[in-house]
Protein backbone atom coordinates (compact mmCIF):
# COMPACT_ATOMS: atom_id res chain seq x y z
CA UNK A 1 0.00 0.00 0.00
CA UNK A 2 2.97 2.36 0.97
CA UNK A 3 4.79 1.72 -2.29
CA UNK A 4 1.48 2.41 -4.53
CA UNK A 5 0.83 5.66 -2.40
CA UNK A 6 4.21 6.41 -4.09
CA UNK A 7 3.23 5.61 -7.32
CA UNK A 8 0.55 6.90 -8.01
CA UNK A 9 1.55 10.59 -7.41
CA UNK A 10 4.63 9.73 -10.13
CA UNK A 11 2.59 8.66 -12.70
CA UNK A 12 0.46 11.55 -12.54
CA UNK A 13 2.91 13.97 -12.28
CA UNK A 14 4.85 12.39 -15.31
CA UNK A 15 1.29 12.41 -17.14
CA UNK A 16 0.76 16.09 -16.30
CA UNK A 17 4.02 16.54 -17.65
CA UNK A 18 3.37 14.56 -21.00
CA UNK A 19 -0.32 16.87 -21.41
CA UNK A 20 0.79 19.83 -20.39
CA UNK A 21 5.23 19.76 -21.85
CA UNK A 22 5.20 17.56 -24.35
CA UNK A 23 2.06 17.19 -26.80
CA UNK A 24 2.13 21.09 -26.64
CA UNK A 25 5.69 21.02 -28.38
CA UNK A 26 4.87 18.17 -30.76
CA UNK A 27 1.42 19.86 -31.72
CA UNK A 28 3.85 23.17 -32.92
CA UNK A 29 6.33 21.01 -34.15
CA UNK A 30 3.64 19.75 -36.41
CA UNK A 31 2.35 23.17 -36.91
CA UNK A 32 5.19 24.97 -37.70
CA UNK A 33 6.32 22.24 -40.42
CA UNK A 34 2.62 22.28 -41.92
CA UNK A 35 3.17 26.56 -42.11
CA UNK A 36 6.50 25.70 -43.85
CA UNK A 37 5.48 23.42 -46.38
CA UNK A 38 2.21 25.08 -46.89
CA UNK A 39 4.55 28.63 -47.23
CA UNK A 40 6.80 26.62 -49.86
CA UNK A 41 3.93 25.73 -52.27
CA UNK A 42 2.38 28.76 -52.23
CA UNK A 43 2.09 30.78 -55.12
CA UNK A 44 4.41 33.79 -55.09
CA UNK A 45 2.85 37.19 -55.04
CA UNK A 46 4.60 39.54 -57.21
CA UNK A 47 3.87 43.11 -58.77
CA UNK A 48 3.62 43.27 -62.51
CA UNK A 49 3.06 45.91 -64.99
CA UNK A 50 1.85 45.89 -68.29
CA UNK A 51 4.85 47.33 -71.18
CA UNK A 52 4.38 49.69 -73.44
CA UNK A 53 6.49 51.27 -76.84
CA UNK A 54 8.72 54.43 -76.68
CA UNK A 55 6.78 57.33 -76.99
CA UNK A 56 10.04 59.50 -78.18
CA UNK A 57 10.68 57.82 -80.90
CA UNK A 58 6.53 57.70 -82.40
CA UNK A 59 7.74 60.93 -84.26
CA UNK A 60 11.12 62.14 -85.64
CA UNK A 61 11.41 66.18 -86.37
CA UNK A 62 13.79 67.92 -89.07
CA UNK A 63 13.83 71.09 -90.51
CA UNK A 64 12.81 70.79 -93.91
CA UNK A 65 13.39 73.40 -97.11
CA UNK A 66 9.84 74.31 -99.00
CA UNK A 67 10.80 74.51 -102.88
CA UNK A 68 8.00 74.56 -105.94
CA UNK A 69 7.46 71.66 -107.39
CA UNK A 70 8.66 72.80 -110.17
CA UNK A 71 10.89 75.65 -110.85
CA UNK A 72 12.36 76.57 -114.42
CA UNK A 73 14.41 79.78 -115.27
CA UNK A 74 13.57 80.88 -118.98
CA UNK A 75 16.23 82.02 -121.61
CA UNK A 76 16.25 83.62 -125.05
CA UNK A 77 16.86 80.66 -127.81
CA UNK A 78 18.14 83.29 -130.26
CA UNK A 79 19.70 86.31 -130.52
CA UNK A 80 17.96 90.22 -130.57
CA UNK A 81 16.35 92.62 -129.03
CA UNK A 82 13.52 91.58 -126.29
CA UNK A 83 10.64 93.87 -128.27
CA UNK A 84 7.79 93.31 -125.42
CA UNK A 85 7.39 91.35 -122.07
CA UNK A 86 3.57 90.59 -120.95
CA UNK A 87 3.95 89.10 -117.66
CA UNK A 88 5.66 90.00 -114.09
CA UNK A 89 6.21 89.00 -111.06
CA UNK A 90 3.16 86.89 -109.51
CA UNK A 91 1.37 86.59 -112.97
CA UNK A 92 -0.14 82.96 -112.83
CA UNK A 93 0.11 81.61 -116.51
CA UNK A 94 -0.90 78.61 -118.82
CA UNK A 95 0.77 75.99 -120.82
CA UNK A 96 2.19 77.17 -123.93
CA UNK A 97 1.16 81.24 -122.90
CA UNK A 98 3.56 83.86 -124.65
CA UNK A 99 5.51 85.10 -121.95
CA UNK A 100 7.88 87.72 -124.85
CA UNK A 101 8.70 88.53 -127.96
CA UNK A 102 12.44 89.28 -129.72
CA UNK A 103 13.25 90.89 -132.56
CA UNK A 104 15.77 90.14 -134.74
CA UNK A 105 15.25 92.20 -137.98
CA UNK A 106 17.94 90.55 -140.48
CA UNK A 107 16.13 87.04 -139.33
CA UNK A 108 13.48 88.39 -141.18
CA UNK A 109 16.15 89.26 -144.48
CA UNK A 110 17.62 85.60 -144.15
CA UNK A 111 14.03 84.22 -144.41
CA UNK A 112 13.25 86.30 -147.22
CA UNK A 113 16.45 85.83 -149.43
CA UNK A 114 16.20 81.84 -148.08
CA UNK A 115 12.75 81.60 -150.12
CA UNK A 116 13.92 83.34 -152.80
CA UNK A 117 16.83 80.49 -152.95
CA UNK A 118 13.97 77.76 -152.90
CA UNK A 119 11.66 79.55 -155.56
CA UNK A 120 15.09 79.79 -157.67
CA UNK A 121 16.20 75.70 -157.48
CA UNK A 122 12.93 74.91 -158.17
CA UNK A 123 12.52 76.63 -161.23
CA UNK A 124 15.71 75.70 -162.20
CA UNK A 125 14.66 72.09 -161.45
CA UNK A 126 11.02 72.61 -163.40
CA UNK A 127 13.38 73.78 -166.32
CA UNK A 128 15.11 70.94 -166.89
CA UNK A 129 12.54 68.56 -166.08
CA UNK A 130 11.00 70.17 -169.02
CA UNK A 131 12.76 69.30 -171.07
CA UNK A 132 11.29 66.40 -173.81
CA UNK A 133 14.21 66.18 -175.96
CA UNK A 134 15.39 61.96 -174.88
CA UNK A 135 18.78 62.18 -173.90
CA UNK A 136 19.54 66.26 -174.36
CA UNK A 137 19.75 66.03 -170.12
CA UNK A 138 21.76 64.14 -167.63
CA UNK A 139 20.50 62.69 -165.10
CA UNK A 140 23.05 63.87 -162.87
CA UNK A 141 22.10 67.35 -163.66
CA UNK A 142 18.37 66.63 -162.96
CA UNK A 143 19.66 64.63 -159.31
CA UNK A 144 22.09 68.06 -158.76
CA UNK A 145 18.99 70.22 -158.93
CA UNK A 146 16.98 68.49 -156.84
CA UNK A 147 19.23 68.16 -154.48
CA UNK A 148 19.58 71.92 -154.26
CA UNK A 149 15.88 72.14 -154.12
CA UNK A 150 16.43 70.27 -150.89
CA UNK A 151 19.03 72.17 -149.48
CA UNK A 152 17.06 75.34 -149.71
CA UNK A 153 13.82 73.88 -148.39
CA UNK A 154 15.97 72.73 -145.04
CA UNK A 155 18.10 76.32 -144.91
CA UNK A 156 14.18 77.95 -144.86
CA UNK A 157 13.11 75.71 -142.21
CA UNK A 158 15.57 76.14 -140.10
CA UNK A 159 15.48 80.12 -140.60
CA UNK A 160 11.59 79.33 -139.47
CA UNK A 161 12.42 77.42 -136.44
CA UNK A 162 14.37 80.06 -135.42
CA UNK A 163 12.02 82.73 -136.18
CA UNK A 164 9.35 80.64 -133.71
CA UNK A 165 12.23 81.14 -131.10
CA UNK A 166 11.57 84.36 -130.90
CA UNK A 167 8.39 83.68 -128.73
CA UNK A 168 8.90 82.91 -125.12
CA UNK A 169 5.86 80.41 -124.07
CA UNK A 170 5.70 78.91 -120.91
CA UNK A 171 6.88 75.45 -120.99
CA UNK A 172 4.29 74.69 -118.16
CA UNK A 173 1.19 76.25 -115.50
CA UNK A 174 2.62 77.76 -112.90
CA UNK A 175 3.79 81.52 -111.59
CA UNK A 176 6.60 83.48 -112.66
CA UNK A 177 8.37 84.18 -109.76
CA UNK A 178 11.08 86.28 -111.35
CA UNK A 179 11.61 88.72 -114.36
CA UNK A 180 14.81 90.37 -115.62
CA UNK A 181 13.64 90.93 -119.00
CA UNK A 182 13.31 94.83 -120.24
CA UNK A 183 12.35 95.92 -123.38
CA UNK A 184 15.38 97.05 -125.69
CA UNK A 185 17.54 94.68 -124.44
CA UNK A 186 19.93 92.31 -126.77
CA UNK A 187 19.40 89.30 -125.39
CA UNK A 188 21.50 86.04 -126.61
CA UNK A 189 20.96 82.26 -126.10
CA UNK A 190 21.85 81.05 -122.19
CA UNK A 191 23.87 83.70 -121.10
CA UNK A 192 23.84 86.34 -118.75
CA UNK A 193 20.50 85.88 -116.24
CA UNK A 194 17.13 84.29 -116.92
CA UNK A 195 14.59 86.54 -118.50
CA UNK A 196 11.52 84.67 -116.24
CA UNK A 197 11.62 82.19 -113.43
CA UNK A 198 8.54 79.75 -113.54
CA UNK A 199 7.12 78.20 -110.67
CA UNK A 200 4.79 75.39 -109.68
CA UNK A 201 3.11 75.95 -106.81
CA UNK A 202 0.34 73.43 -106.93
CA UNK A 203 2.39 70.96 -105.15
CA UNK A 204 5.40 71.73 -103.23
CA UNK A 205 8.60 69.50 -101.82
CA UNK A 206 10.06 69.83 -98.82
CA UNK A 207 13.97 69.08 -98.58
CA UNK A 208 15.14 67.15 -95.59
CA UNK A 209 18.29 66.40 -94.59
CA UNK A 210 17.99 63.51 -92.54
CA UNK A 211 20.68 62.42 -90.00
CA UNK A 212 22.77 59.04 -90.20
CA UNK A 213 21.01 57.75 -86.96
CA UNK A 214 17.50 57.75 -88.50
CA UNK A 215 18.17 57.11 -92.16
CA UNK A 216 17.07 54.15 -92.25
CA UNK A 217 13.44 54.77 -90.97
CA UNK A 218 12.87 56.83 -93.63
CA UNK A 219 10.86 54.59 -96.32
CA UNK A 220 9.18 56.09 -99.84
CA UNK A 221 5.39 56.40 -99.16
CA UNK A 222 5.73 56.73 -95.29
CA UNK A 223 3.53 59.66 -94.32
CA UNK A 224 4.71 63.19 -92.89
CA UNK A 225 3.96 65.90 -91.44
CA UNK A 226 4.68 69.79 -92.29
CA UNK A 227 4.72 72.41 -89.97
CA UNK A 228 5.60 76.06 -90.59
CA UNK A 229 5.94 78.25 -87.38
CA UNK A 230 5.03 81.24 -89.06
CA UNK A 231 1.23 79.78 -89.58
CA UNK A 232 0.50 79.06 -86.25
CA UNK A 233 1.84 75.91 -86.76
CA UNK A 234 -0.64 75.21 -89.63
CA UNK A 235 0.03 71.24 -90.48
CA UNK A 236 0.13 70.20 -93.96
CA UNK A 237 0.27 66.56 -94.51
CA UNK A 238 2.46 64.82 -97.04
CA UNK A 239 4.60 61.68 -97.34
CA UNK A 240 7.86 61.13 -98.75
CA UNK A 241 8.27 60.01 -102.71
CA UNK A 242 11.96 59.84 -102.99
CA UNK A 243 15.13 59.70 -101.38
CA UNK A 244 19.10 60.50 -102.36
CA UNK A 245 19.76 56.75 -101.65
CA UNK A 246 23.34 57.69 -100.33
CA UNK A 247 24.57 59.77 -96.97
CA UNK A 248 26.68 63.26 -97.87
CA UNK A 249 30.08 62.50 -96.76
CA UNK A 250 30.67 66.21 -95.53
CA UNK A 251 27.35 65.97 -93.54
CA UNK A 252 26.69 62.22 -92.87
CA UNK A 253 22.70 62.92 -93.82
CA UNK A 254 20.69 61.50 -96.20
CA UNK A 255 18.23 63.91 -98.70
CA UNK A 256 14.85 63.44 -98.69
CA UNK A 257 11.88 64.84 -100.48
CA UNK A 258 8.15 65.05 -98.98
CA UNK A 259 5.81 66.04 -101.54
CA UNK A 260 2.45 68.32 -100.40
CA UNK A 261 -0.56 69.28 -102.41
CA UNK A 262 -0.95 73.42 -102.42
CA UNK A 263 -4.13 73.61 -104.15
CA UNK A 264 -5.32 77.40 -102.93
CA UNK A 265 -0.98 78.14 -103.38
CA UNK A 266 -1.52 79.41 -99.51
CA UNK A 267 1.83 78.26 -98.62
CA UNK A 268 4.52 80.57 -100.44
CA UNK A 269 7.79 78.13 -101.47
CA UNK A 270 11.28 79.40 -99.48
CA UNK A 271 9.77 78.79 -95.97
CA UNK A 272 11.66 77.15 -93.42
CA UNK A 273 9.12 74.12 -91.85
CA UNK A 274 9.59 71.30 -89.54
CA UNK A 275 8.75 68.06 -90.57
CA UNK A 276 7.91 65.18 -88.76
CA UNK A 277 7.80 61.74 -89.75
CA UNK A 278 5.10 59.82 -88.11
CA UNK A 279 5.85 56.11 -88.97
CA UNK A 280 9.06 55.97 -87.16
CA UNK A 281 6.43 54.42 -84.22
CA UNK A 282 6.35 51.11 -86.22
CA UNK A 283 9.78 50.29 -85.07
CA UNK A 284 10.17 52.19 -81.74
CA UNK A 285 11.70 50.23 -78.50
CA UNK A 286 9.86 48.81 -76.02
CA UNK A 287 10.29 51.13 -72.82
CA UNK A 288 10.66 48.92 -69.69
CA UNK A 289 10.73 49.80 -66.37
CA UNK A 290 14.26 49.95 -64.42
CA UNK A 291 13.24 47.95 -61.40
CA UNK A 292 12.15 45.06 -63.96
CA UNK A 293 15.88 45.07 -65.09
CA UNK A 294 17.47 41.53 -64.13
CA UNK A 295 21.25 41.36 -64.88
CA UNK A 296 22.69 38.06 -64.72
CA UNK A 297 25.92 36.37 -66.19
CA UNK A 298 24.33 35.76 -69.11
CA UNK A 299 22.96 39.05 -69.77
CA UNK A 300 20.22 41.17 -69.35
CA UNK A 301 16.73 39.69 -68.84
CA UNK A 302 12.99 40.22 -67.40
CA UNK A 303 10.94 38.26 -65.72
CA UNK A 304 7.91 37.86 -68.25
CA UNK A 305 3.91 36.52 -66.70
CA UNK A 306 2.27 34.80 -69.62
CA UNK A 307 -1.36 33.93 -69.98
CA UNK A 308 -1.28 31.37 -67.47
CA UNK A 309 0.27 33.76 -64.61
CA UNK A 310 3.62 31.81 -65.10
CA UNK A 311 7.04 33.42 -65.18
CA UNK A 312 9.04 33.08 -67.92
CA UNK A 313 12.50 34.77 -68.05
CA UNK A 314 13.12 36.58 -71.20
CA UNK A 315 16.64 37.82 -72.48
CA UNK A 316 16.51 41.20 -73.32
CA UNK A 317 19.18 43.84 -75.78
CA UNK A 318 19.14 47.18 -74.20
CA UNK A 319 18.65 50.34 -75.60
CA UNK A 320 19.40 53.85 -74.07
CA UNK A 321 18.67 54.79 -70.47
CA UNK A 322 16.14 57.02 -69.47
CA UNK A 323 16.77 56.60 -65.84
CA UNK A 324 13.40 55.40 -64.66
CA UNK A 325 12.80 53.48 -67.42
CA UNK A 326 15.40 51.42 -70.47
CA UNK A 327 14.77 50.45 -73.89
CA UNK A 328 14.43 46.68 -75.03
CA UNK A 329 15.41 46.77 -78.43
CA UNK A 330 15.51 42.80 -78.88
CA UNK A 331 13.59 40.24 -77.59
CA UNK A 332 9.78 41.92 -76.82
CA UNK A 333 6.66 42.71 -78.36
CA UNK A 334 5.43 45.00 -76.21
CA UNK A 335 2.46 42.75 -75.12
CA UNK A 336 4.47 40.85 -72.44
CA UNK A 337 3.56 41.69 -68.71
CA UNK A 338 7.01 42.13 -66.49
CA UNK A 339 7.88 41.58 -62.60
CA UNK A 340 9.65 43.98 -61.15
CA UNK A 341 11.53 44.25 -58.26
CA UNK A 342 11.75 40.26 -59.05
CA UNK A 343 12.80 37.95 -56.34
CA UNK A 344 15.74 35.74 -56.79
CA UNK A 345 13.19 32.71 -55.12
CA UNK A 346 11.13 32.98 -58.48
CA UNK A 347 11.85 30.03 -60.85
CA UNK A 348 10.59 29.55 -64.77
CA UNK A 349 7.57 28.38 -65.06
CA UNK A 350 6.26 28.97 -61.43
CA UNK A 351 3.04 30.26 -60.98
CA UNK A 352 2.43 33.24 -59.63
CA UNK A 353 -0.76 35.77 -58.15
CA UNK A 354 -0.49 39.69 -58.33
CA UNK A 355 -0.36 41.72 -55.79
CA UNK A 356 -4.33 42.96 -55.07
CA UNK A 357 -4.42 46.40 -56.70
CA UNK A 358 -2.21 45.94 -58.88
CA UNK A 359 -1.99 46.80 -62.13
CA UNK A 360 -1.51 43.76 -63.66
CA UNK A 361 -4.60 42.56 -61.86
CA UNK A 362 -6.78 44.73 -63.09
CA UNK A 363 -5.80 43.84 -66.40
CA UNK A 364 -6.41 40.32 -65.97
CA UNK A 365 -9.52 41.23 -64.01
CA UNK A 366 -10.96 43.26 -67.43
CA UNK A 367 -9.87 40.31 -69.94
Amino acid sequence: MKALRIILPLLALTALFVFFGVLPRIKNTQELKAAADQEKNREPIVNAVALKHSSDTTGLTLPGQIQPYRQTPLYARTQGFLRRWYVDIGAQVKQGQLLATIDAPELDQDIARAKADQQLAQVNLDRLQSVQLPGAIAKQDIDTRQSGVTVAKANLGRLEALKDLQQIRAPFSGVITSRTAENGVIVSPGSGQPLFTLSELGTLRVFVDVPQTYYRYIKIGMPATVIVPELKNQKFMGKVVRTSGALRNDSRTLLAEVVIPNPKQALPSGLYSQVKFDMIAATAPILIPANALQITAEGARVVVVDADQRVRFVPITLGRDYGTTLEATNGLTGQETVVTNPNDRLRDGQKVRFRKGSVAEKTVAQR
